[in-house]
């Protein structure tokens, strides 16, 4: 597949283990597949690693971007603050400094993509990224990736969710019987 920048795929997939694949190439184990220092790929994980579950959104941002961007625990706050947390709202829904356990599936995609804009992805690889989003936080996502933080990013997306999809994909690649064919989007 040959990338135009910036585009959005949706890969229609039949592949069981297709986050194997997101984070094959996101690791850069795919033969062919350009280097790091060429082209930056980041999987868009909402998974929180055991170990990490005990910290709060601020430092889980910073522990898990920080060494590989040389990103501050402030320029977490600040990219943070900019996706639509809070700092120091006593009861706020999703505040920095509150346990990373007790975000729902809506901030945890607003985190995964925070701390891939620290690491200022010229790939996004996503897996359903809509699961468990309320209709405003579905937009949000919509509006991110076809908003200016995305203007030159091309993002490789697996979803059901048609809607969505409709909104945001350039490009489909129809995966199957291990062919792929490629229809244009919207």
């Amino acid at each position: 597949v040959t990338f135009c920048m910036p585009c959005v795929y949706y890969i229609i997939c039949m592949y069981v283990h297709i986050q194997s694949l997101l984070r094959a190439i996101a690791n850069y184990q795919i033969d062919g597949f350009p280097p790091k220092e060429q082209l930056k790929t980041v999987f868009v994980d909402t998974d929180v690693q055991g170990f990490k579950k005990q910290q709060n959104v601020a430092e889980y941002c910073h522990a898990t971007v920080g060494a590989d961007t040389g990103a501050s625990l402030q320029d977490c706050i600040d990219m943070l603050l900019s996706v639509g947390f809070t700092k120091g709202v006593r009861g706020g829904v999703a505040d920095v400094d509150m346990p990373i356990t007790g975000l729902s599936g809506g901030w945890r995609m607003k985190l995964a993509l925070a701390r891939a804009m620290l690491r200022k992805a010229d790939i996004l690889l996503m897996d359903e990224p809509t699961n468990h989003l309320d209709v405003l936080n579905v937009q949000w996502v919509v509006d991110y990736l076809t908003g200016e933080q995305c203007k030159d990013v091309t993002s490789l997306i697996v979803s059901h969710d048609t809607k969505f999809l409709d909104n945001v994909a350039t490009h489909i690649i129809h995966f199957a019987d291990l062919k792929l064919d490629k229809y244009k989007g919207n």
